[in-house]
């Protein structure tokens, strides 16, 4: 799939976003702000980018197909919700849940070792927060097994896996073939006939369009449909169906100056301030750009954040870039080295780093250079950091550091990143504690500006505080510590 077609990718639908977050859409019956807000969900009820919305009253459909909020919506669905969000920004009111699903049929390899498959010619890569359902593991998916994947596409096209179901009475239409992605590949002119979405080619002749008199083309996002397996006789899927999902959602399309909030992962990034997209919506930073779970630098393509601020027409203006996974970023030396994973000292606590396929740069080999690594905890429990960028240049004076963000404190005496309880207490620079601008802080400030991981008024998941800690080379004592969000 082309660069120019990603950024066209969910941008029918996650551009479908009013007055996330609390913010100027507009005010609902129950006095809050009118809302849309798409990303990867979490049970209890409906919990969208931080925001718990109660989904009892709600309309739910996946595929068009009227599901119920108890027994349907998932874990690790990626959804769009419609409705109003409370003024204090964390809870709400869904009238409308929509699931998105990018494709699902009997994948044509798998490769268990990856995590990886291919589906309909659509590659998709599961991780660590991928959910499953009536399979134990990636390793229980076969070449025989019936999948509905829904997930986030990354830079080149290819899917991020945040469900995998394989219980067919949970999915949208366990009867139809499926993908979801962008027109490509067509002649000029509307509904052509022929054309691809990723590397799959499609047959659209005789195949009914949806909603009556929608129109489709290249760059286009839509949804097709085969009702007639096998659905890849000579390699081309036979749609059935063609749904046309910018005509089907125009009503959420969102005018100028309306709050956006988009999740997804990042592409085409360059440099910030700047341009690019989040799950295929233009997205632009400035200098008042705030950043929480991570800091500007953090910015990659393939990273997964949350975008918030102001529709100006043609881009979202972000006023607020938050990291869904806070950034970990190390410094220290490897001790142990494999193929594709290594031990970092940092400061005499041992980290073990994994690589995978987006991982930028190699495994150094073991020795006292400093090695700098960027990545993202891979499970909350452990200390693996899944390395995004691995870097033989170090920054303060190759010291170790380790920022992460905040699990446990204890007043004034330490903090717990990493599952490493840290003694921060004092520090031997001059200027002890710093605040995210590089302003002194005292110790007692800093202690207050920080709080650990746990559950907001709505009972939502939040990360603690990002904090960087850098140490002494040699004697490993605590040098200076750091506010990051």
């Amino acid at each position: 799939m082309k660069t120019l077609s990603l950024s066209t990718l969910m941008l029918g639908t996650l551009l479908a976003l009013a007055g996330c977050g609390g913010g100027t859409g507009g005010t609902g019956s129950g006095g809050g702000s009118t809302a849309v807000s798409v990303g990867v969900m979490q049970k209890g009820s409906t919990i969208v980018n931080g925001v718990r919305f109660e989904d009892t009253a709600a309309n739910i459909t996946i595929d068009d197909t009227p599901k119920t909020a108890t027994i349907d919506t998932r874990d690790g669905m990626v959804v769009k919700v419609a409705g109003t969000i409370n003024g204090d920004g964390i809870t709400g009111t869904a009238q409308r849940v929509k699931a998105l699903i990018e494709v699902r049929g009997t994948p044509t390899s798998v490769n268990a070792i990856a995590q990886s498959l291919v589906l309909l010619n659509q590659t998709v890569f599961a991780d660590d927060q991928t959910v499953y359902s009536n399979l134990a593991n990636f390793a229980a998916i076969t070449t025989a097994t019936l999948i509905e994947v829904h997930g986030l596409r990354d830079a080149t096209g290819q899917i991020r896996a945040t469900r995998i179901e394989a219980n067919q009475a949970q999915m949208g239409d366990a009867t139809l073939d499926e993908i979801r992605g962008v027109v490509s590949g067509a002649a000029a002119g509307a509904n052509p006939t022929t054309f691809n979405i990723g590397a799959q080619a499609v047959d659209a002749a005789g195949a009914l369009i949806v909603p009556t008199g929608a129109s489709y083309q290249n760059g286009s996002v839509v949804e097709v449909y085969c009702s007639a397996r096998p659905c890849t006789p000579g390699g081309v899927f036979q749609a059935s169906r063609v749904k046309v999902e910018d005509a089907q959602d125009s009503a959420f399309q969102p005018s100028s100056g309306q709050q956006l909030e988009v999740e997804g992962l990042i592409s085409g990034f360059a440099a910030h301030p700047g341009d690019f997209s989040v799950a295929g919506t233009p997205v632009t930073t400035t200098s008042s750009t705030r950043f929480e779970g991570g800091i500007s630098t953090d910015l990659a393509n393939n990273v997964k954040v949350e975008a918030e601020g102001s529709w100006n027409g043609t881009r979202l203006v972000a006023s607020k870039i938050e990291f869904k996974r806070s950034v970990i970023r190390l410094q220290g030396n490897v001790t142990v080295a494999s193929a594709s994973a290594f031990t970092l000292n940092v400061a005499g606590h041992s980290v073990n780093i994994e690589t995978d396929s987006f991982t930028s740069g190699s495994v150094p080999p073991v020795g006292p250079a400093c090695v700098q690594v960027r990545g993202q905890r891979k499970v909350a429990a452990s200390v693996i950091v899944t390395a995004g960028e691995i870097n033989l240049s170090c920054s303060s004076s190759d010291r170790p550091i380790m920022q992460a963000p905040v699990e446990l404190e204890s007043p004034e005496t330490t903090v717990t990143l990493l599952g490493f309880a840290l003694d921060i207490s004092a520090p031997t620079d001059t200027t002890q504690y710093q605040d995210l601008s590089g302003t002194p802080l005292t110790r007692t400030a800093f202690f207050n500006a920080v709080t650990p991981a746990g559950l907001n008024a709505a009972g939502v998941s939040v990360p603690g505080t990002l904090v960087k800690v850098i140490f002494e080379s040699g004697t490993n004592a605590v040098r200076q510590v750091e506010l990051e969000d």
